[in-house]
Formats: structure tokens, C-alpha cells, sequence
């Protein structure tokens, strides 16, 4: 049962997520900008832009060193999002602490973070298991 509530609750944690992302996606081609944690301005940060920046070329080369290694070992969307969300909290700790920005800026990781906690628990191999039919092999 416990696994049970802990799958249900990553699923409406990441739900929520989906569905933010895709407003905030709407509403930059609408032209309005609306970051996480859902401040609206003119335009986000450099420091957050940097940080997503960097992200993106870190796990774009994670990957690859994978691929490099393990060839094609087959992969779970939320083992992706898992290692997305811990590089990104871990460069956006190292471009805020670098640019000086304000205190209510580290939310963003707190809430990455926690987040990250979620999906690493999900991902784990014994979670996985009951995504799969009994009839399905491995």
C-alpha cells in the first residue's frame, strides 16, 4: 500500500508539473512571460536562463558518455526527468551562489530539490517493477 501512495503521489506531483510547463509554454507564445514559481515579467532572468543553458548541454552530454559506455540500455522517461532535475539543481546552486542573487531566488532549488527526491524514488528499479504487467518480460 505504501508503494501504492508513493506512486500516486509522484504521479499528481509530476501532473502538476506537466501541465505548469505546458501553461508556461502557452503563454511565451503568447508573448507574456511566466517563470517558475509562477512570476510574471518582461523577460526571466540571465542567471536562470544561464542555468537551464547549461543543464540542457550537461545532460545532452551525460547521454552521450552513457551511450558511449553503456551503448543502448533501455531508459524510462522519469529516469530522464530524474537525472535532468538533479544536474539542474545542481548548476543553478553554482550560477546563483556565483551571480549573488537574492534569497527568493534558492526557492527554485528548494522546490527542485524536493521535487528531485520524488522522482528519484519512483525511478528506483523496485518502483519500476509494478509499472509492468505480470505478463511482460523484462
Amino acid at each position: 500500500m505504501k508503494t501504492q501512495s508513493i506512486k500516486l503521489f509522484a504521479k499528481i506531483v509530476i501532473a502538476v508539473l506537466g501541465l505548469s510547463f505546458l501553461l508556461i509554454s502557452f503563454f511565451e507564445i503568447l508573448g507574456t512571460t511566466l517563470y517558475f514559481s509562477l512570476y510574471m515579467e518582461n523577460e526571466i532572468p540571465y542567471h536562470r536562463l544561464q542555468a537551464l543553458r547549461i543543464t540542457i548541454f550537461l545532460t545532452f552530454s551525460y547521454y552521450s558518455f552513457r551511450y558511449l559506455i553503456y551503448e543502448s540500455v533501455k531508459m524510462y522517461p522519469i529516469q530522464f526527468l530524474d537525472i535532468m532535475l538533479k544536474i539542474y539543481m545542481l548548476t543553478a546552486l553554482i550560477i546563483f551562489i556565483n551571480n549573488d542573487v537574492e534569497m527568493r531566488e534558492y526557492f527554485v532549488i528548494v522546490a527542485i530539490f524536493f521535487i528531485s527526491i520524488i522522482s528519484h524514488i519512483v525511478s528506483r528499479p523496485k518502483l519500476r517493477r509494478y509499472y509492468y504487467s505480470k505478463f511482460t518480460k523484462n
